[in-house]
C-alpha cells in the first residue's frame, strides 16, 4: 500500500514539475524568437516556424525528463521504505528548483550568446577557459545584465519550485484507492518507457539528434530549436572531437586535393620572375580583430568616418570586398591561416609541436625571410607563443616586446592588452632595422568588447545611424562606442600603410589586411544581408615598381576569402617558390581557374551565393555585395564543403599520418 500512494505521489510530482520545466524552456524560445526575429522572413515560412517550435518541444521534453530521470529511479527505489521516502519527498522541491534555475539560466544565456556569436551555444563556449578567462568574464559583465539574469533565474526556479513543494504536501493528504499489485505494476513500466520515449525523442529508429535541429534554410529558426542545455551538450562533444586526430588514406587525401585544386598534392610553384628574385620585397600581413563588412557599410564619409586614416588606401589600392572570413573566432582564423588547420585547440593540444608542411610562412622562410609575428597581447593566449614557432616563425613579438621599445604603450593598456598603434609601431620600427626581407604578421586586439578608444586617440566625424542601432540592439551610446573603436583601428592601420609608403620602404614592401571575423553582436536580415554576415574586407598594397614586374588582373568583384591570401602574396614577393594550396588562389592572377569563398555557413561563387546547407538554392549577385533576394535552382555544387573535407583530411593527415 505505501508503494502504491509514494509512487501516485512521486509520478505526478515528476510530471508537473516536467510541465513546469517545459513551459520554462518553451516561453524562452519565443521570447529568443521574438527579439531577433525579421517578421518579414517568417511570411512565407509558416511551416518553417511550426517545424521549429515543434521540435524544440522535444528537445525541451528530451533533457528535461533526462533531468528528472535521477528523481524517478531514487524514489522508486525508496519508495517501499515509508520513512525513507517521506525524507526524499522534502527534497524534491529543492532538486526540481535547480532543474528551473539551469532551464531558465540557460535559456536566457543561450539568447545573449546569440547577439554575440550569430548562434546557439556552440563550441566557442568553450573560449571561455582556453581564452583570457578574466578578460572574457569582464566583457560580458559589461555587455550583458548577468547579475540580472542571475537574480530572475533564481526568482524563476523560487516560485516553480514552490508550487511544486505544495503540490507534494497536497498529494501527501490525499487518501488513494488501493489498486491491484499488476496494476501498479503496469503504471511504473508505462511511467519507465514514457519516460525513455521523451529522452530518445522518437519512436523511429534513429533518436533525436543534432541534424533534427536543421528545420529550415533561415538560420534564425535554427538557431531557436534547441535549448541552451542540449546545445551546451553539442558544444562539448565537439569539443572534444577537436582534440581527437586520425590518420588518412593516401588516395582519399590525393582524390580530395585532385577535386579542389587540380593535382594530387596541392603542391604549386611561383614563375620565375628575375626582379623579385633579386629584389626580395619586405612582407606585412594584418589580422584586424573584427574588421567586419557588416559595419563597413556604415561607413558614410564625411558624417560617418570609419576608416580614418586608412580611406586613402582603401581608394588608392587594391581592396576585395566579395570576401568572407573562414570562421567566427580570432584563433580559429589565425590557426587555419597560418597552420592549415581547421581545428581550433591545436595551438594548445598534444598536436601544438607539429610541424605543417603547408604552413604559409614556410615558403618565405624557405626564401631567407625572416618571419615575425606580433601582437599587442600576451604571447601566451591560446599557446600562441609555443604553437607559432613550430608553423615557420622565427620570433614572437608580444606586449612585452612592445613595451620595453615603447614603455609608454603601458599608459594605454586595454582589456585585451596595449592599443594597436604600438604594434604597428613595433612592426615599422623592425622593418626600418632590418638587414634581411621580412615576414610579419601582426594581429590585432583593440576593436574588441569592451570598446574603449584609448585616451590619446582623437575620434573623427562619427554618426551612428538608426540601422546599426537596430542591429546591435543597443543604445545610440554603445552603438557610437563600437563606430569610434572601429575607427581607431582602421585608423592605426592606416596609419602604419601611410607613413610605410612615404618612407624608403614604400617601393619594396607588400601590406595586406583583413579581418579575423566579422563583427560580433549583430543581428541579420536573410537572405538580404548574406552578402555581409561573414564578409570582412581584403586590402593589398603592390608597389608600383613590383606590379609592372608581375602580371596581374584587378577585379574587384572577385570571390575569396582567407585561404586566397598568402599564394596572393606569393606571387608578388616570391620567385620560384613551392608552396601549398588547399583551395587558394592568387587573387590578382590572369589565369581563369575557379574562385570561391568559404566560410562553414555559406559559399560565394562568381554566380551568386548559397548556403552550405542548401546548395541548390542560389541567391545571384546584384551589384557590388549586393544580392537578388530572390534565389534560383542551381546544380548542386559544393565548392565549399570539398574544401572543408579537404582541410580535415590534411591537418589529420599531418598530425597522424598519411597510410
Amino acid at each position: 500500500m505505501n508503494f502504491q500512494q509514494n509512487f501516485k505521489q512521486l509520478s505526478r510530482t515528476i510530471w508537473l514539475s516536467v510541465f513546469i520545466a517545459v513551459i520554462i524552456l518553451s516561453v524562452g524560445r519565443l521570447v529568443f524568437l521574438a527579439n531577433i526575429v525579421d517578421t518579414t522572413e517568417l511570411a512565407h515560412r509558416g511551416t518553417d516556424l511550426w517545424r521549429a517550435l515543434f521540435t524544440g518541444l522535444r528537445f525541451d521534453l528530451k533533457i528535461v525528463v533526462i533531468g528528472f530521470a535521477p528523481l524517478l529511479l531514487i524514489g522508486l527505489a525508496l519508495a517501499i521504505v515509508p520513512k525513507a521516502y517521506r525524507f526524499f519527498a522534502k527534497i524534491i522541491p529543492w532538486y526540481a528548483g535547480l532543474i528551473f534555475f539551469l532551464v531558465t539560466g540557460f535559456s536566457i544565456g543561450n539568447y545573449y550568446y546569440y547577439l554575440t556569436y550569430g548562434n546557439h551555444i556552440d563550441v566557442f563556449i568553450f573560449g571561455l577557459a582556453d581564452d583570457d578567462t578574466k578578460a572574457v568574464l569582464a566583457n560580458a559583465w559589461a555587455d550583458y545584465p548577468i547579475f540580472l539574469s542571475f537574480i530572475s533565474s533564481v526568482i524563476v526556479a523560487f516560485f516553480s519550485a514552490i508550487i511544486v513543494r505544495i503540490a507534494v504536501r497536497k498529494m501527501q493528504q490525499w487518501e488513494w484507492k488501493p489498486q491491484h499489485k499488476g496494476i501498479t505494476s503496469v503504471s511504473v513500466f508505462v511511467m519507465i518507457l514514457t519516460i525513455f520515449f521523451f529522452a530518445r525523442g522518437t519512436l523511429g529508429s534513429h533518436p533525436l539528434k543534432r541534424y533534427h535541429a536543421q528545420v529550415s534554410d533561415y538560420k534564425v529558426l535554427n538557431s531557436i530549436t534547441p535549448n541552451g542545455l542540449i546545445a551546451l551538450e553539442w558544444a562539448k562533444s565537439d569539443y572534444k572531437k577537436q582534440n581527437k586526430f586520425h590518420s588518412v588514406g593516401k588516395a582519399d587525401l590525393e582524390a580530395q586535393f585532385t577535386k579542389v585544386v587540380g593535382n594530387p598534392t596541392g603542391q604549386f610553384t611561383t614563375a620565375y620572375n628575375a626582379y623579385l628574385a633579386e629584389n626580395k620585397p619586405h612582407v606585412v600581413m594584418a589580422l584586424m580583430e573584427g574588421m567586419g563588412t557588416n559595419v563597413l557599410v556604415e561607413d558614410n564619409y564625411p558624417e560617418n568616418d570609419l576608416l580614418g586614416a586608412l580611406r586613402p588606401a582603401f581608394e588608392s589600392d587594391f581592396v576585395f570586398k566579395r570576401f568572407l572570413a573562414e570562421t567566427t573566432a580570432t584563433i580559429n582564423t589565425l590557426v587555419n591561416m597560418l597552420g592549415q588547420s581547421n581545428v581550433p585547440t591545436i595551438s594548445h593540444s598534444s598536436a601544438q609541436k607539429v610541424e605543417v608542411a603547408a604552413a604559409a610562412v614556410r615558403p618565405y622562410k624557405a626564401a631567407g625571410y625572416k618571419t615575425i609575428f606580433i601582437t599587442a597581447t600576451n604571447g601566451m593566449w591560446r599557446n600562441v607563443a609555443n604553437y607559432l614557432p613550430s608553423q615557420g616563425f622565427d620570433e614572437i613579438l608580444d606586449e612585452n616586446a612592445i613595451l620595453k621599445a615603447f614603455p609608454e604603450a603601458e599608459e594605454f593598456r586595454g582589456e585585451w592588452g596595449l592599443s594597436d598603434e604600438y604594434a604597428f609601431k613595433l612592426a615599422e620600427k623592425e622593418l626600418k632595422e632590418a638587414t634581411q626581407p621580412l615576414m610579419i604578421y601582426i594581429l590585432t586586439i583593440t576593436n574588441h568588447t569592451p570598446y574603449e578608444v584609448p585616451e590619446n586617440y582623437d575620434v573623427k566625424p562619427i554618426k551612428v545611424s538608426e540601422r546599426l542601432v537596430n542591429r546591435m540592439r543597443s543604445t545610440k551610446e554603445e552603438a557610437t562606442r563600437l563606430s569610434e573603436t572601429y575607427q581607431y583601428a582602421n585608423n592605426a592601420l592606416g596609419e602604419f600603410i601611410s607613413d610605410i609608403k612615404q618612407s624608403s620602404l614604400g617601393d619594396s614592401t607588400l601590406i595586406a589586411a583583413t579581418g579575423d571575423h566579422r563583427l560580433r553582436g549583430f543581428t541579420m536580415s536573410y537572405p538580404n544581408d548574406l552578402p555581409i554576415i561573414h564578409a570582412v574586407p581584403f586590402y593589398l598594397y603592390v608597389p608600383m615598381k613590383i606590379q609592372q614586374q608581375v602580371p596581374n588582373e584587378y577585379d574587384k568583384n572577385r570571390m575569396g576569402s582567407h585561404k586566397d591570401i598568402f599564394p596572393t602574396l606569393y606571387a608578388f614577393s616570391l620567385s620560384e617558390a613551392n608552396y601549398y594550396s588547399l583551395g587558394g588562389r592568387n587573387l590578382l592572377g590572369t589565369d581563369k581557374v575557379t574562385r570561391f569563398g568559404y566560410n562553414p555557413e555559406m559559399t560565394f561563387t562568381k554566380d551568386g551565393i548559397y548556403l552550405n546547407a542548401k546548395p541548390e538554392k542560389l541567391y545571384p549577385w546584384a551589384s557590388g555585395i549586393e544580392i537578388s533576394p530572390e534565389s534560383i535552382q542551381q546544380d548542386t555544387m559544393h565548392l565549399g564543403n570539398d574544401y572543408h573535407t579537404l582541410q580535415t583530411l590534411y591537418i589529420n593527415g599531418q598530425v597522424k599520418g598519411v597510410h
